[in-house]
């Protein structure tokens, strides 16, 4: 029995073998664009590189916190220089106001506007990036390399003396109970009525007889009463049954406001306790702008905004104004000192007030700069 072996045959099939082993090897590397595909390949190199590509790794984590490092102290920058932007205008309207040729009204224009710009730069203490406070002090690390290695940034501290002295809201110590309105509205410079009910206000002297319940723009000579002209009048079973006549006389609807006393003019038709009219005082608040055919002008009365101070509890016009007892220290740029001690503040709302603001800001921009 003979066998035959084609060796040549066996040659060829164990060449194509390792070819095809070799070039899967090369596609392996090609689809990679790796030189070392499996440990097999070059295992010390393969140490070598997944310690490099390690290293890479993080450096791009480094990269990414150089980044964020670098948006945090942008951010800070631009509060900073919107800050010294603040301050050098600051400065500036404190230099305004110590012109003696200006007035106390000039003045009063120059501080509204300084403690806006007050105001702005108060309410950056408090900012933050991604939680981390921007202003208060502290340093952040932020690392720099692969192995670890800080570097502090921020540090900048806006709750130092020299920058709270300078912008020190002006503060009140009362010294009677007041209260916060919590809404805007009008102060009366002027003791004024407010209409509980229909009244007339005759414009030329008119003649009334109650038995026939009529009105005569002359004297009948029948025993009717004279009632003068600017005479606040209502109708009133017993007193007046009817309106006087459109043509001589003025009417005024519930809730027009007066400054003539009700409770002295009209015959007694307005008087206490009678609940034709509300009287308000020196100093009250009134919500809504008084309007209608009332006679309160408009310097019987100054616009307020939300937050402004009356001694007059204003309940009956706004009940969610704050009350504050006597004692209290309030902050409010109004001039408080009818009813509260100055506690003290950064203002230019005189020519020494300006002097000392000036000085405080300069020394907040030396220490910013």
């Amino acid at each position: 029995m003979v066998i035959n072996t084609n060796i040549e045959a066996q040659r060829t099939a164990t060449n194509l073998m390792v070819s095809q082993k070799q070039m899967a090897k090369s596609l392996s590397r090609l689809s990679s664009g790796s030189k070392i595909v499996t440990a097999s390949d070059d295992a010390a190199g393969l140490a070598v590189s997944s310690r490099l590509d390690s290293q890479l790794r993080r450096l791009d984590s480094v990269l990414n916190n150089l980044g964020n490092a670098m948006s945090l102290t942008q951010t800070q920058d631009g509060y900073l220089s919107n800050i010294d932007n603040a301050l050098t205008r600051m400065t500036e309207l404190a230099m305004m106001a110590q012109d003696n040729t200006k007035q106390g009204d000039d003045l009063a224009l120059y501080n509204e506007e300084f403690q806006q710009l007050m105001n702005y730069v108060r309410s950056t203490f408090d900012k933050d990036f991604n939680g981390v406070k921007l202003f208060d002090g502290s340093y952040v690390d932020i690392t720099i390399d692969a192995h670890g290695g800080t570097f502090p940034v921020g540090g900048v501290d806006l709750g130092a003396s020299v920058y709270t002295s300078a912008l020190k809201q002006q503060e009140w110590k009362l010294t009677s109970p007041a209260w916060a309105t919590s809404k805007s509205g009008y102060v009366l410079n002027q003791g004024a009525n407010r209409f509980a009910k229909t009244g007339y206000k005759l414009d030329s002297d008119l003649w009334y007889k109650q038995s026939t319940d009529s009105w005569s723009t002359s004297d009948p000579s029948d025993g009717s009463t004279k009632i003068n002209a600017g005479t606040f009048v209502r109708v009133k079973a017993g007193t007046f049954d009817s309106a006087p006549p459109a043509g001589s006389s003025t009417t005024f609807n519930i809730g027009d406001f007066t400054t003539v006393d009700l409770s002295t003019n009209g015959n007694g038709v307005f008087a206490a306790g009678d609940n034709g009219h509300d009287p308000y005082s020196v100093g009250s608040f009134v919500s809504d702008e008084p309007v209608g055919n009332g006679d309160l002008e408009n310097h019987h009365r100054s616009a307020v905004g939300k937050g402004h101070f009356v001694t007059i509890d204003p309940i009956n016009e706004d009940p969610s104004a704050t009350t504050y007892g006597s004692g209290t220290t309030v902050t409010s740029q109004q001039d408080l000192s009818g009813f509260a001690t100055d506690e003290g503040g950064v203002k230019i709302t005189t020519v020494v007030a300006a002097k000392d603001a000036l000085t405080k800001i300069m020394d907040a921009l030396d220490r910013l700069h």
